[in-house]
Order: structure tokens, then C-alpha cells, then sequence
């Protein structure tokens, strides 16, 4: 296997081979270094292979690999003299005795005047694999190249197939490094030893580092930018091609929008305008695409008059914070309405920052958590039960209206049936499932006062009531605690109760109630 290109020193200094090669080649010869080189992120990977598969724009930087011209000289046969890099550089064979990479150099003079470089020559490089020695080194995880940048691009063309990838060629930029070793005397040994100078690991490090660090990428909104609004080279088909199921939609938007209109989120759209709505139009994929810019439009208009009106909103700058409040105005606005609240009462807007997909899986979460109430109480009578089942639905209903988001049951009072040891199983799997415990001490119950402790050893919320003409002593172990009274001829009094507390303790929990 040969590799060509054009030997040349970056910024005078390093040796450097740059020329063309195909993509799923200089995958195969070469791997990432794991000492320096992040994990390979799984979204990154999927949108570059499909950037190769499907774009028809397509043009990719160089990549940079390193390579280690690696010499023995303490093998037999060894030659010694000039380093492999000095051999390249004046034109002589390298050929490597311990990985069998060969390194031939040719130039090439011009017969016109100096280029800006104030040269009239190019040193053509030819890097020779042998095939068996490169299949070995390939199974044994010893390619021959490391890539310094370029990795997820590499990766992507390892998993792809096809006529088109597999004649896809790409710049790269190789730089060289020596992996000599030799004898050296060590004073502390007083001995010659075999030594394998690795220098070349720092170099290769801050290499790394440089690439990543001293340039600053342009904003995807910058990016947009440049596609979305050049109407005169890229017609509604080509931003088609380029973002399938959001340029058109952006596009649109950004034409129908008078920025000087929205004051209160002016600070949000001047500058991320184009990212954040191609990050809204990617989460309401779902929705109907006919209507969603109209959708989108009035959103901004409302989200607008609450970033006026709330003062702890105003100058907000989370951008994960505004896409959710845009999100959940376009697809539920009941739920829009109680994320507010949220938001508000629970001082969301504090965050700096937070992606819009965390704050929705977490509300969602919330409202579509289910909320069991568990009763205990004594039986009284058939009727005196269904009284008790009627009245603390009434709790339920009320929660309900006050907070429609709030999906809460009550596990019927004393509807089970069955054998003994059956119906205990039943309360305490009950029990154990339930959000809130209410127990009802009245009489002293002894089953109460077991689910009561019972739940109290699984650590649930318990609100414990109790008849107002109900005068046999609470128990000392409870005695203490927090009992709220009601009147059994007049079962409001323990709706008003039962809804009071399980509202407080719901308030905990982040819901939100209309009064």
C-alpha cells in the first residue's frame, strides 16, 4: 500500500506530509490514541455518516494522523547514521526494521521563479506499507498511524459501504515523529541499556491540544446563517437537501419575523435566532407542518408578554428555559400554563443554563407521575364505607380541578375480598405503592394503627384524622403527632382536611394548584 504527498515543515518546524488519500483507507491504517482522544459520541457519528451518504455538498478539512518512523538500532543488521527524518529530508531511503514502512523522497524543480514560499522545488514522498507486515500490525491494534484530528469523520467511513465511500478521497496532513531505539549508558546503573526515545509523545499531545483549543468555531447560528438567508444561491430545493426537515421552516420564519417587535426577548433572537428555531422545529416534528410556522409565530408572540410582564424573566438569557416555554405553549397550552407556574415557584429561572430536552423530561415526568392515596381506617358499616369512598373522592376530584395535570387515585376503602391472608398482602403491596397514607385513628383501631406504622416504617407521607366525638385516648406511640379533627355528621369538614394536606404535600413535590 502507498500513500503520495508533499513533504513541507509547518511553521518551520515540524515535518509534514500533506496530500490526498482514500477515506476508508486511511481509516483502516490508523486508530485513535485513547490517552488523549475523547470517546467516540454516537450522534456525532450518525449525523457525519450521514453527511457522507446523503449531502451532496461535500468537502471535509483535512485530517491529521501522526506516524512513527521507528528504527531498532540495536538489532542486528542495524544501520547506523543519519535519523529516518534526515534521510526523508535529503532525499535518501528510510526503510523502518521494525514495522516495514518504507519512506522514499522525489523532487520536483520548477522552472519558474520562487513561489511565496521562496522555493522552486516540492519534495514528493511516497509512505510504502508491505500489506503482510500492515495486516499484522492492524490485528495486533498497532496501526501504524494515530489520529491526532479526525477521529468521528474516520470512524463514520469504517462503518459505511458502498461505490461512493469507497472512492471518496480526502486531505491529510501526516505529521512525522522518530521512535528510535538504541544503547545508552545509565550512570545509576553504571550499565548500558536499551532505550526507546518516546520524546515524541509530548509533541504529539500539545499538537493535539493546539487543534482543539487555539481556534474558535463558528456558532451554528453564524453557520445558518450563511445558507439560510442566500436566497440567490441556494433556492427552497438546495436548503431541502441541505437541512431535510427544518431549513424550509427556518427560512420562512426568519422572513416573517420584525425582531424590533419582540422587546421583551430581543436579547434571545438577535443572535441564536435561527439555532433556536431550528431547535424548536426538531422537537415538533409531530406536529402538523402545514401550520407549525403560524404555530410558532404566536408562540413568540405569547412567550414574548410573559418575559414582559414576569419581572424574575426579564433579560433571562437561558435559551433551554425559552425553547421549553415555546414548546409546551405550541403543544399543550393547559400545560404551558402550569409550567409557568412552575417555573416560577420553584425559581427555574435561576438556572444559567439547561437544555430544553432536560427541563421537559423533567416537567413531563411531574405531571405524568401517579399520585396513590392509601386509606386506613376502621369499618363501621357498609354504608358508613361507601360514605368514607364517596367523601374522599370528593378530595380527589378537587385536586383535580385544581391542578389538572395531577394524575391521582384512591385505592377504594375496604373493597377487597377474599381470603385473610390474601387482603393483607393486598394492603401492605398497597401500601407499599402508595405516594400518601392517610390514617384514620378513630376508636383505636388496632388494623389502623398497624398500617399506620407500617407506613411509617416505609417512610410515606401520613396525614392522620380523626372524629371530633371520638374521646378514647390516641395512642402513646402517636399521641403527639399531628391529628386533624373532623365532624363524621358532616363530611365536608373532612374534605376540607384531607384536600388541605394532601395539597400541601403535593406542593412539595413540585405540583401546581390554581389557588
Amino acid at each position: 500500500m502507498i500513500i503520495r504527498g508533499i513533504l513541507d515543515k509547518s511553521l518551520s518546524k515540524q515535518t509534514c506530509i500533506r496530500g490526498f488519500a482514500r477515506i476508508k483507507e486511511l481509516a483502516r491504517i490508523s486508530k485513535a490514541n485513547p490517552e488523549y482522544q475523547r470517546e467516540l459520541i454516537d450522534k456525532h457519528i450518525a449525523k457525519t455518516s450521514n453527511f457522507l451518504t446523503e449531502e451532496t455538498y461535500l468537502f471535509f478539512p483535512e485530517v491529521i494522523l501522526s506516524a512513527k518512523l521507528k528504527y531498532d538500532y540495536t538489532k542486528v543488521g542495524a544501520k547506523k547514521g543519519p535519523s529516518p527524518i534526515t534521510l526523508i529530508e535529503t532525499k535518501k531511503l528510510f526503510k523502518s526494521n521494525v514495522d516495514g514502512l518504507s519512506i522514499r523522497t522525489f523532487e520536483k524543480k520548477n522552472s519558474k521563479a520562487f513561489d511565496v514560499g521562496g522555493r522552486n522545488e516540492v519534495k514528493i514522498v511516497e509512505l510504502e506499507f508491505d500489506e503482510g507486515l500492515l495486516l499484522q500490525l492492524i490485528e495486533r491494534n498497532e496501526h501504524p498511524l494515530h489520529r491526532v484530528d479526525g477521529n468521528h469523520r474516520l470512524s463514520s467511513a469504517e462503518q459505511l459501504n458502498g461505490d461512493r465511500i469507497n472512492q471518496m478521497d480526502v486531505p491529510f496532513c501526516i505529521v512525522l515523529f522518530e521512535e528510535l531505539t538504541q544503547e545508552r549508558f545509565n550512570p545509576e546503573k553504571n550499565a548500558m541499556e536499551i532505550y526507546t526515545d518516546r520524546s515524541f509523545e509530548k509533541f504529539e499531545r500539545v499538537v493535539f491540544y493546539n487543534i482543539n483549543s487555539k481556534s474558535e468555531p463558528l456558532t451554528l447560528e453564524q453557520n445558518l446563517r450563511v445558507i439560510i438567508d442566500d436566497k440567490v444561491n441556494f433556492s427552497s430545493e438546495d436548503i431541502e437537501k441541505i437541512f431535510p426537515t427544518t431549513g424550509i421552516k427556518i427560512r420562512e420564519l426568519v422572513s416573517r419575523i420584525d425582531f424590533n417587535f419582540f422587546t421583551g426577548i430581543k436579547h434571545l433572537l438577535n443572535n441564536n435566532f435561527r439555532n433556536l428555531s431550528k431547535t424548536i422545529f426538531e422537537s415538533l416534528r409531530d406536529e402538523n407542518q402545514e401550520t407549525i410556522v403560524e404555530k410558532v409565530i404566536d408562540s413568540l408572540k405569547a412567550v414574548e408578554q410573559l418575559y414582559i410582564t414576569e419581572e424574575t424573566l426579564k433579560d433571562n438569557k437561558s435559551e433551554g428555559l425559552f425553547t421549553t416555554f415555546l414548546y409546551y405553549n405550541i403543544r399543550d397550552k393547559v400545560k404551558y400554563s402550569f409550567f409557568k407556574e412552575w417555573v416560577l415557584k420553584n425559581h427555574i429561572f435561576d438556572i444559567e443554563e439547561v437544555r430544553y430536552q432536560t427541563l421537559i423530561q423533567i416537567f413531563d415526568k411531574i405531571a405524568e407521575s401517579t399520585i396513590k392515596i392509601f386509606v386506613a381506617m376502621p369499618y363501621f358499616s357498609d354504608d358508613e364505607v361507601n360514605e368514607y369512598n364517596l367523601t374522599y373522592n370528593r378530595v380527589i376530584d378537587k385536586i383535580k380541578e385544581q391542578s389538572p395535570l395531577i394524575n391521582i387515585a384512591l385505592y377504594p376503602i375496604m373493597q377487597h375480598k377474599g381470603e385473610t391472608y390474601n387482603i393483607n398482602n393486598k394492603m401492605i403491596e398497597q401500601i407499599n405503592e402508595a405516594s400518601i397514607v392517610i390514617a384514620d385513628i378513630s376508636n383505636r383501631n388496632i388494623n389502623v394503627a398497624f398500617e399506620l406504622g407500617y407506613a411509617r416504617s416505609a417512610k410515606k407521607p401520613t396525614i392522620m384524622v380523626k372524629r371530633e366525638d371520638d374521646t378514647i385516648r390516641t395512642p402513646f406511640d402517636y399521641e403527639q403527632d399531628m391529628c386533624h379533627t373532623y365532624n363524621s355528621k358532616a363530611h365536608q369538614t373532612l374534605v376540607n382536611v384531607v384536600y388541605e394536606n394532601v395539597k400541601e404535600e403535593l406542593l412539595k413535590r413540585g405540583f401546581i394548584f390554581k389557588n
